[in-house]
């Protein structure tokens, strides 16, 4: 019987980004169906497709600051070289994958072996991955259902040039849901549908599912800080200095997953060494308080019922704002106070979050988006 195909990103070295691929092949798992991840290589050939975007002045931005952060990373082989053996051996260790495809037409040619497809989370549709045409499923056989799980477009609209091709691309999928509501007015203004809004994969699960994958130490022992920022702004480091200082807590850290910030420097903090995914969950389970710009860092938050302060990775005018899928989250848990507007608020360390609440309304999401993903699947059985 042949297999389903999981369409997610696990060889991205982000703990979101692995963390919401190992939930979404055990979420299929545990529907019943057999699968396995593509691992799947792009090659230089497919570079043209690329040539589109350099017409696009937002993700020509984006670009730049990939480029920026792999400067980063040569002049830091040593330790990103570590860190990225740490990521491999967690997926390795957690994940079934298909043998390794290289090159597009490999790609095509092994679309034969799948019964379905089930494309993951995180933000695959962004635009700045169009290119890859990889999250779009073209490469499957045309009679092959695809099922898109909670997919993220990261940013507020598609852009102009682009929308043909996620209209044709988007028209293919027997069933479609996303991530949040920005997501789905996308949806209905590229195709006419009105999708449902789904739970991210990783809150598919609860804390006590998410403990089976602890490391055998914590980070580190005591009551602490956990900052975890994707971003570079200034402005939400100085609301973890003044945090700190209010509390008396030392700050832990895990720099540098996204764009480079040297005021991290700055805030006397202990870095994790080699951190994998199972450290970042152990990190937010055990904090006494996370600080983050992180979809991820939120949704552990939650599970994990953190005293939690969100900032936004971007400024609200920056054409790189991705800050709405993260507002979708917290109006459906009930939790927008928890939004730090780069002023620092006594509010934050002296109210409490209402978890039984929140709890409540996860759970029913949750449980909405398990029947979504189980329907979905029916379907695809008949």
């Amino acid at each position: 019987m042949k297999k389903a195909a999981v369409v997610v990103c696990p060889n991205i070295r982000n703990f979101g980004s692995v963390l919401q691929s190992l939930a979404t092949q055990k979420a299929v798992a545990r529907l019943g169906f057999d699968n396995e991840y593509i691992k799947y290589q792009k090659t230089k050939r497919t570079a043209y497709k690329y040539l589109v975007q350099l017409l696009i002045p937002s993700i020509m931005a984006e670009r730049f600051s990939v480029l920026k952060r792999k400067l980063f990373q040569k002049n830091n082989r040593e330790f990103i070289s570590r860190r990225d053996k740490a990521f491999d051996d967690f997926v390795d260790k957690y994940m079934t994958a298909s043998p390794k495809i290289t090159g597009y037409a490999a790609l095509c040619r092994n679309a034969k072996n799948y019964s379905v497809a089930v494309l993951g989370s995180d933000q695959v549709w962004n635009p700045i991955n169009s290119g890859s045409d990889f999250y779009t499923l073209n490469w499957l056989e045309k009679d092959t259902p695809r099922i898109a799980y909670a997919p993220s477009f990261g940013v507020s609209r598609v852009p102009l040039l682009l929308e043909g091709f996620y209209k044709r691309f988007l028209k293919k999928f027997d069933h479609i849901s996303v991530r949040e509501i920005q997501g789905q007015k996308i949806v209905r203004q590229l195709t006419g549908k009105k999708v449902p809004v789904v739970c991210d994969p990783t809150l598919l699960f609860k804390a006590e599912d998410w403990d089976e994958i602890m490391p055998e130490e914590p980070v580190t022992k005591g009551r602490y800080i956990f900052c975890y920022f994707l971003g570079n702004r200034t402005e939400p480091r100085k609301c973890v200095l003044k945090l700190a200082k209010k509390t008396g807590l030392p700050i832990v850290m895990m720099p540098f997953f996204g764009e480079i910030c040297k005021y991290d420097y700055k805030l006397n903090a202990k870095f994790a060494e080699n951190p994998d995914p199972s450290h970042f969950v152990s990190a937010i389970k055990n904090a006494e308080y996370v600080c983050t710009d992180s979809y991820h860092g939120t949704v552990f938050s939650i599970i994990y019922q953190k005293k939690v302060l969100i900032f936004r990775r971007h400024s609200a005018d920056s054409s790189k704002n991705t800050f709405s899928r993260l507002e979708s989250l917290l109006s459906i848990a009930g939790m927008k106070d928890r939004i730090v507007n780069d002023v620092w608020e006594d509010r934050f360390i002296s109210d409490v979050i209402d978890y039984d609440k929140v709890k409540k309304n996860i759970e029913k999401l949750r449980k909405y988006s398990w029947n979504y993903l189980s329907n979905a699947l029916k379907d695809v059985k008949k």
